[in-house]
């Protein structure tokens, strides 16, 4: 089987909606400029876990891009400005309930900020997958930025209710790029949060645990660094 490139994302601050791309360049470590800052409450200085913990519900409404000076965010996707724009930020508090701040991840640098959850590169979800989760909750709204892959590929349905688990360890060549499936993607109460055009659903989380055992989707390193465009045609090795 063959399938292609439905949607490209890339999330350039932790828990905020992210961006599609009609390009995306994937290096070493993951699609460029996803997941490059994070988003903390200034009072107590946790960075946002939304799908743990209630204070943090509304940071999935504002949205993130990468820009040439590093990175913009609003509240509406259509006005933006930076991270230190004071008019930016008492909007976004009063939108959160708290006063955020936001800083770029820096794994490398003594004390530096570090990622809440260090995965491998790059998540991928099926188009299978989703059908097969809408056909398990017909009451639902199954999107896939509830679930936040940098790849959706347009996959056919098959016997496997989600393909990409059993791609664990192959390689997935995408135009010039290599992937390689290491493992599944645990999921969290993130899936179940309301968000622009999505209402808030446990039932989604309840299903994925239930039938899937938590999983949904897969985590992959990069073998081969390079470029991907959308509609591009995936092969799985």
């Amino acid at each position: 089987m063959t399938g292609a490139v439905a949607e490209l994302w890339r999330y350039p601050v932790s828990s905020m909606a992210g961006e599609r791309l009609a390009l995306a360049q994937v290096e070493a470590g993951g699609v460029a400029g996803d997941r490059i800052w994070g988003l903390l409450d200034a009072a107590t200085g946790r960075i946002a876990s939304p799908g743990r913990e209630k204070h943090f519900l509304g940071v999935p409404r504002a949205y993130a891009r990468v820009t040439g000076d590093g990175v913009a965010l609003s509240l509406d996707g259509e006005r933006w400005a930076g991270p230190e724009d004071a008019a930016l930020l008492e909007g976004l508090s009063r939108a959160f309930g708290f006063a955020p701040v936001l800083k770029p991840f820096d794994a490398v640098a003594s004390g530096g900020f570090r990622p809440r959850y260090e995965h491998a590169p790059i998540h991928l979800v099926t188009s299978a997958a989703i059908r097969s989760l809408e056909r398990e909750l017909p009451g639902s709204l199954i999107d896939a930025r509830r679930f936040r892959p940098n790849l959706l590929i347009d996959w056919p349905d098959g016997i496997d209710a989600i393909p990409e688990h059993g791609w664990i360890g192959r390689e997935i060549r995408i135009g010039d790029v290599v992937l390689k499936g290491r493992e599944p993607c645990g999921r969290c109460g993130f899936i179940t949060i309301a968000q622009e055009g999505l209402p808030q659903d446990v039932e989604i989380l309840r299903a994925v645990v239930k039938r899937h055992e938590r999983n949904f989707g897969i985590y992959c390193d990069v073998v081969k660094p390079g470029e991907i465009a959308a509609g591009a045609t995936v092969t799985v090795g």
